[in-house]
């Protein structure tokens, strides 16, 4: 059984009665290592609860906790009680939001009132004993490329979220060929969007600049996960994309957080209940391909499978930061039309219109005979990145012995001056090939296609 779910397990024996404050036992775990014989805990910042563990069972009454900042009377934290692996755990929650300072000095002493008795007693500053509540409407996908995940979260206290970092560990939901327990990973904004940052290196007008990290680089030996991914530094934030899962299969994932270190500190909180997701395959696995032969119209081609239906979908991103309104709006890619009656094509292919001022994003479904959808995503690519153009007519003359003259016409002129020809040749009764290159050169400051000799 996974850790998160013998913590969830055993939290659910120890509940308190309703509208009394409480502690679960995987709170009370992860302040274990305070060695604190007093125990107190903010997960807003705005609250403290604070509980201690008695072997004994106690009379009602038998003990208070007391507290007071500098300068003004001690007041009485209402108590609660509830069982505990150690016997009767005490806990008080502070009443009220004014209640709770930061950065002042907080003493506290528990007191025995029958015997008139200090117990405890501890001081504390509530900035300094966060254990935030997990992350909460944890939303994850596919990224923009094969084999990445892009997770989205909210703070539970979004006042507080930009003073916290988080933490993710996940593992294949096909844990059969796994070499090891699932493995941690942290964030980093280093992960943010490098595919746009790849293809789009020159910044784009009105496009605010990704944050860069402002996190130190994690210090000892890195760990690596069964799949072999290696984890990156941690980050603050609400959104991330981690690269190196395997696409088309499922993970489990899970988060957490801790104050920064800096403005806020104190511990681990608990995990968050773990969420699943299917990555969509890699379209190579499909053939996809898509080109265009004017810069306008976008033609896209997969392999048809037997008993199958497929469509294409296509989106356009222009910014170069993570994505952080959830999931972008696919459109559907027009269905390239077959000749009635004949036999059933190899390739299925559609086309759409785009232009040269955003990235292309291709999504393939494939609907199997039994009524299963299988997903396949693409690389992202600008469409001048797909150009396809066809082969020229090549006319040739013999000007002197052993010398050709070559000659032919570019076949699209608005590509004229950005375009480089590969020639081959071998002589009668040889079978190597030899190859040449030639591009043009322009002279002036517009196209100049026409006949060029080659070098």
């Amino acid at each position: 059984m996974p850790s998160w779910a013998l913590f969830m397990a055993t939290s659910c024996l120890l509940l308190a009665p309703p509208n009394l404050a409480q502690v679960s036992s995987q709170d009370a775990f992860l302040l274990a290592s305070d060695s604190e014989p007093l125990n107190c805990f903010s997960q807003t910042f705005e609250d403290l609860t604070c509980f201690w563990d008695e072997e004994k069972v106690a009379p009602n009454g038998t003990y208070q906790l007391l507290y007071a900042y500098p300068g003004e009377k001690p007041r009485a934290c209402p108590l609660s009680s509830q069982s505990s692996l150690f016997g009767t755990r005490y806990v008080c929650r502070f009443p009220a939001q004014d209640e709770v300072r930061l950065f002042f000095p907080l003493h506290l002493w528990v007191k025995n009132v029958f015997l008139n008795q200090t117990v405890t007693q501890r001081v504390l500053f509530v900035d300094s004993v966060g254990l935030p509540a997990p992350p909460s409407i944890i939303k994850a996908g596919g990224g923009s490329q094969p084999g990445e995940l892009q997770i989205h979260w909210k703070a539970p206290a979004p006042e507080i979220s930009d003073f916290l970092r988080h933490e993710v560990r996940y593992g294949p939901m096909d844990s059969s060929n796994s070499t090891g327990p699932s493995v941690m990973q942290l964030l980093s904004t280093e992960t943010c969007c490098p595919t746009l940052r790849m293809l789009n290196p020159v910044p784009v007008l009105d496009q605010p600049p990704c944050i860069q990290p402002t996190v130190p680089q994690q210090q000892g030996p890195m760990r690596t996960a069964p799949t072999g991914e290696v984890p990156s530094p941690t980050v603050r934030g609400g959104s991330c994309l981690i690269s190196g899962f395997r696409p088309g299969k499922s993970y489990w994932l899970q988060l957490r957080s801790q104050p920064d270190g800096v403005s806020l500190r104190g511990s681990w909180g608990p995990w968050s209940f773990p969420v699943t997701v299917d990555l969509p395959g890699d379209a190579e696995a499909i053939g996809l391909q898509c080109f265009t032969v004017d810069l306008k119209n976008v033609i896209c081609q997969w392999q048809q499978q037997a008993h199958a239906s497929s469509q294409g979908f296509f989106h356009h991103s222009r910014t170069r930061c993570c994505p952080r309104d959830g999931d972008p709006t696919w459109e559907k890619c027009e269905d390239e039309e077959t000749n009635p009656g004949s036999q059933p094509p190899q390739f299925s292919r559609c086309h759409f219109k785009s232009q040269n001022d955003s990235v292309i994003h291709i999504l393939v479904e494939v609907t199997t005979a039994q009524g299963d959808v299988h997903s396949y995503l693409g690389s992202p690519f600008w469409i001048h990145q797909a150009v396809l153009l066809p082969t020229p007519s090549l006319h040739w003359r013999e000007v002197s012995s052993g010398q050709l003259e070559l000659k032919w016409q570019h076949p699209s002129s608005w590509a004229a001056q950005e375009t480089c020809y590969q020639l081959r040749y071998t002589g009668e009764g040889h079978q190597d090939w030899k190859e040449a290159e030639a591009c043009l050169v322009a002279v002036t400051s517009r196209p100049t296609p026409g006949h060029r000799p080659v070098p």
